[in-house]
């Protein structure tokens, strides 16, 4: 019986071969599906790559997990610097066992030219743990230094943004004041050989990159010592899931008696909390769009089965009075109809597909990148996502067109030639 509706259905005209009416509902049809087709293509393809893009961001300033200095819970004081003791890095690991781990060392300081000052946060990181792969990605003049060599100890990568404000460029050697406790300033001259701009304001006007040789020396450290014990490749998504794991761990090893201090671990789900919370409106925003869109397409599909059912009235008529029952007219016009969907489908990924490469190889879309962090619209084409979108709408086309397809098999074949 199936194959019979399919045929029945296939010779049925609805486009070219068709009167103006039954066109009139075929393009309302094949429009509505491309138009939902290509606008929900598009919006997830966007909305994937802003969330790849800020996350790449945030990771490149934040570990997704990282434990800090002791904190004593008796007096409350939380002391400054930090040991990367070996007991803490087999918690870690025990955590999060594939994740990489690298100490790190931020320290304030004041960049000083002889007209003007601004205060940074320094950070370094040990070079033979940690990937520079972000901070060379936002290099925007000059070349990211090699920080395992000796010969560059004293050199510095500032932001575009400090440097324009000091009148900085590369080659250029500022004086660096850095305050420890008691009051005591270490100043250093630099050499600023790098200018770097992530489009992440806040951020950008607040970081500096220096060596892990020079920071230790003015901090008084010896190897081995840093402000933070960063876990990378953990993921944004698991990251308050492990920082808990391994607070948990670090307690339990702490009333043991294993380590005589106790660590916090914080995560960047809390640190980056204003841009990952920002890309999770985003989503609600897609959730929005994709219903809308849905509506758009069952109204404009429910609109053309309509006009295709009273262009073939008569044909309802012959069909019923030859013996076909309700259940198969309906399965001809849910046909008829799903072939307009594909129709539909095929134009909407043209256009939607069409221009995701265009804008993913020409950035002919532009942003403010002071209120998106981003000077172009983002697309991430996902094929796995492309292809859950069209198995998705095509299965609500499907159920949004088995309702108004009773109607067509409601029709009463006396009432045909009266119709007529």
């Amino acid at each position: 019986m199936m194959n019979t509706s399919a045929w029945i259905a296939s010779r049925l005209r609805i486009g070219a071969g068709g009167s103006r009416s039954a066109r009139t509902g075929a393009v309302i049809a094949v429009a509505g599906v491309a138009i939902a087709i290509a606008v929900m293509e598009f919006t997830m393809a966007v909305v994937g790559g802003f969330r790849d893009e800020i996350r790449e961001k945030v990771l490149g300033f934040d570990a997704e997990v990282s434990i800090t200095p002791a904190y004593n819970p008796d007096s409350g004081a939380v002391d400054e610097y930090m040991f990367q003791d070996s007991v803490l890095e087999a918690l870690a690991r025990g955590v999060c066992p594939d994740a990489r781990l690298s100490l790190s060392l931020r320290r304030p300081a004041v960049v000083k030219t002889d007209s003007d000052f601004a205060a940074v946060y320094f950070a370094a990181y040990d070079p033979a743990a940690h990937d520079y792969a972000f901070e060379r990605s936002c290099v925007t003049d000059g070349v990211w230094p090699d920080y395992g060599s000796d010969s560059t100890a004293s050199h510095v990568v500032l932001s575009a943004a400090t440097a324009r404000m000091l009148n900085l460029g590369v080659g250029d050697r500022p004086m660096l004041y850095f305050v420890n406790d008691g009051g005591d300033i270490r100043a250093r001259r630099a050499r600023v050989v790098a200018l770097f701009e992530s489009r992440i304001e806040e951020r950008d006007k607040n970081t500096a990159y220096a060596s892990m040789e020079m920071l230790r020396a003015v901090s008084g450290l010896g190897e081995g010592w840093g402000t933070q014990l960063e876990i990378r490749g953990v993921g944004v998504d698991s990251a308050a899931v492990a920082a808990g794991r391994l607070q948990d761990a670090i307690v339990a090893e702490w009333q043991y008696g294993g380590i005589d201090k106790l660590y916090p671990v914080d995560n960047v789900a809390r640190s980056g909390a204003v841009y990952l919370n920002w890309l999770d409106l985003l989503d609600t925003n897609v959730v929005v769009i994709f219903i809308l869109m849905l509506l758009v397409a069952a109204s404009t599909l429910v609109a053309g089965l309509f006009i295709i059912v009273l262009e073939h009235i008569s044909t309802i008529g012959v069909l019923r009075s030859l013996g076909a029952s309700k259940a198969m007219v309906r399965r001809v016009f849910v046909a008829v109809s799903m072939r307009l969907v594909g129709y539909g489908m095929i134009a909407g990924n043209a256009v939607g597909l069409g221009l995701l490469v265009v804008q993913k190889y020409t950035r002919i879309m532009p942003l403010d990148p002071e209120m998106y962090y981003i000077d172009h619209v983002p697309v991430a084409m996902n094929p796995w996502m492309l292809l859950l979108l069209n198995i998705g709408v095509a299965l609500a086309a499907w159920l949004i067109l088995v309702l108004p397809s009773r109607i067509a098999a409601k029709v009463d074949p006396a009432q045909t030639m009266r119709y007529e």
